[in-house]
């Protein structure tokens, strides 16, 4: 459940200073001088008043400790009342009907929900945590609890209150060597993954991204209280693609994750997926010094046992803005080598070799004439690219969804779960209802397709396509082909709005760290040929712009034969015995070009292949032991065999 914030503001504008006054009685603020609207800070020991009322900002802030709060805040501190309940109260003040619906319902029927753990006794809870710097009343705030055996429960409400997980960790040190597990959610629940403490979230304050529960606690201690945990550690996205809407909402959010390799990689997938724009990082100290030691700092709750509630809150008060991306200073450029430069592999070892990997960031072309096979090569690409553990933006202009979903399943599913039909004099090939099955289970929310009956124009592509890179983490995005997009123009502007999109494409690659491939047709050739870099549709800013330019040539009955020297003395064309080859005509990321890789392609599964390893290749959905030679065993790699192979067929 989600409130305007529109709407809040405008209730708050309704109480008006009353406001201070109010959160003067809930607070129960000490020394409160209502004329001035001042007192002592109760978040923090102090003899001389230095919580103060901002009448512009509707709320109290305390230049000791930092502390801010306003009357939303005021309620759900005070009362230890949730979110929803909280604006419920500050609507009833301002004499505004409350919007929103009933409280505490669950709207997904098909939901395991967790049950809630009755606790009576808190001693081990508050025992341990006591001497982490965790005190009993931040415990309470936060609802944590204490289950029969002594171990800290943790519950995960969403923003409708109700309860959907429920988290377990032992109340003691954790031994790995025996067996300890670090945490474990409730049996015969299911796991939504929530932001644990997003129902007690002022959603007009800037929001505090943590790793675990514990720094989440170390926060609120701190008096930091608009703070969530992410579920399950740093190396799981999946809170923000259920979150994403409730995340939407703020206008700034703050991200604090621990000091290692999985903390580093969330700080940056947080600012890639939530928007740089928004985005401020918390510097947690790596080290203190004790008695002439450094003592390595791990994360927050360690700042906070080390350093004190004034160190954890100064460090979240000046987390630092991202840079302006529009400008770098030279001196922090670093030289990188390509092979540290992250990417995809097409999954065919020559061609590896020869590009080393489509390289996020940047702007890709792939073109050939009709059934020269680019259909089947972008489908077996974006497959390796799922395989890889990346997720794949997909939009076909030509092809319905479920050609484009047929296409793929035939690559994931390889010869091996695939049966032949007839049909009169017609044979076909079919991948098994059992393949398809567990190819669902294992791709689902890894491939998204372009939906059949929307908007062809740029602007909608390029909207489905940031929502989607920013929501799943998409890393590849593929647009076949430019002809099919909607430019909104004439033939007089037409090359000018290709260029428009080809550079609004790059900028994408660009800011998001993707890697996108158009495909581009070749302009209307008079005789079947290999093509060049000038033989791409449209003006040369195009051919400029690209990265990369891929063509894909068919080979015909004439190129397998060869043409030898009149003299008989070898070739003056030698034979190709590849169905397709792929050209490589313009590479600016390795400064060179012309070069080829010949590929063979399998009708049953449609898969090009170099090797029988290629293309008996088992994608990860697929546990079945290999048993016996591939069903349908091509020709090409029978000795002295060649047959011309219709792409598309």
């Amino acid at each position: 459940m989600m409130v305007d914030k529109a709407l809040i503001e405008q209730a708050k504008e309704r109480i008006g200073d009353n406001a201070a006054d109010i959160m003067a009685d809930v607070l129960q603020i000490e020394n409160y001088d209502r004329k001035n609207r001042k007192g002592l800070c109760c978040f923090h020991n102090e003899k001389t008043p230095s919580f103060i009322y901002d009448s512009k900002r509707q709320r109290f802030h305390c230049f000791s400790c930092q502390k801010s709060v306003d009357i939303v805040d005021s309620f759900m501190e005070g009362k230890h009342l949730t979110f929803n309940e909280a604006i419920s109260k500050v609507f009833e003040l301002a004499g505004m009907e409350v919007p929103m619906g009933e409280v505490g319902v669950k709207t997904e029927p098909s939901y395991k929900y967790p049950t809630e753990i009755k606790c009576d006794d808190k001693s081990q809870v508050y025992e341990y945590w006591a001497k982490r710097k965790i005190s009993q009343a931040t415990i309470d705030y936060c609802d944590v609890r204490q289950d029969e055996h002594g171990n800290t429960v943790f519950n995960y409400y969403d923003t409708n209150d109700v309860l959907c997980l429920v988290k377990y960790r032992p109340s003691r040190k954790i031994d790995k060597s025996k067996g300890d597990l670090k945490a474990w959610c409730q049996k015969g629940a299911d796991t939504m993954p929530l932001l644990w403490n997003m129902n007690r979230i002022n959603t007009t304050q800037p929001l505090l991204i943590v790793e675990g529960e514990g720094d989440c606690m170390s926060a609120i201690e701190a008096g930091y209280l608009n703070t969530v945990s992410v579920c399950f550690g740093a190396g799981n996205y999946t809170w923000i693609e259920k979150n994403f809407d409730w995340l939407e909402q703020f206008d700034t959010i703050i991200i604090c994750s621990d000091n290692d390799e999985a903390g580093e990689k969330m700080r940056k997938e947080c600012v890639y997926r939530l928007g740089s724009w928004r985005c401020k990082v918390v510097n947690v100290p790596k080290y203190v010094e004790r008695d002439g030691k450094k003592i390595r700092i791990k994360d927050l709750n360690e700042v906070l046992y080390y350093m004190g509630k004034d160190k954890v809150m100064e460090i979240i008060t000046q987390a630092s803005d991202m840079p302006v991306e529009s400008v770098v200073d030279y001196s922090d450029i670093s030289s990188v080598d390509l092979d540290a430069i992250d990417g995809i592999k097409t999954g065919f070892k020559d061609i590896d070799r020869r590009l080393m990997k489509i390289f996020f960031g940047t702007f890709n072309i792939l073109t050939g004439v009709n059934g020269s096979g680019k259909s089947s090569f972008l489908s077996q690409l974006v497959c390796q690219t799922v395989e890889q553990g990346h997720s794949v933006w997909y939009y076909s202009g030509e092809l319905p969804n479920f050609q484009c979903r047929g296409w793929l399943d035939y690559i994931f599913a390889g010869q091996r779960n695939i049966i032949q039909k007839n049909v009169g004099d017609t044979d076909f090939w079919k991948v098994t209802n059992e393949a398809r099955k567990a190819m669902n289970d294992a791709y689902k929310e890894k491939m998204f397709i372009y939906k059949d009956g929307k908007s062809h124009k740029v602007p909608d592509l390029l909207e489905s396509m940031v929502e989607c890179i920013r929501k799943f983490g998409v890393k590849l995005i593929v647009v076949d082909n430019l002809t099919s997009v909607n430019l909104e123009c004439n033939e007089n502007n037409k090359y000018n709005k290709q260029e428009e999109f080809v550079v609004q494409l790059i900028d994408l690659a660009k800011k998001y760290n993707v890697a996108v491939i158009l495909v581009v047709h070749p302009h209307k050739i008079e005789t079947m040929r290999r093509l060049t870099k000038m033989d791409v549709q449209g003006i040369s800013a195009i051919i400029d712009l690209a990265h990369r330019i891929i063509s894909l040539y068919r080979v015909t009955d004439e190129d397998k034969k060869g043409i030898p020297k009149k003299n008989g003395d070898g070739w003056y064309k030698p034979p190709i015995k590849s169905d397709v080859m792929v050209d490589i005509l313009k590479d600016r990321m390795l400064g060179f070009e012309g070069s080829s890789v010949g590929l063979f392609y399998d009708r049953p599964s449609r898969r090009f292949f170099t090797s029988e390893f290629d293309l008996d290749y088992q994608y990860s959905w697929d546990k079945k032991e290999k048993k016996g030679v591939l069903p349908f065993y091509p020709k090409q790699l029978m000795p002295d065999t060649a047959e011309q192979e219709v792409f598309g067929a």
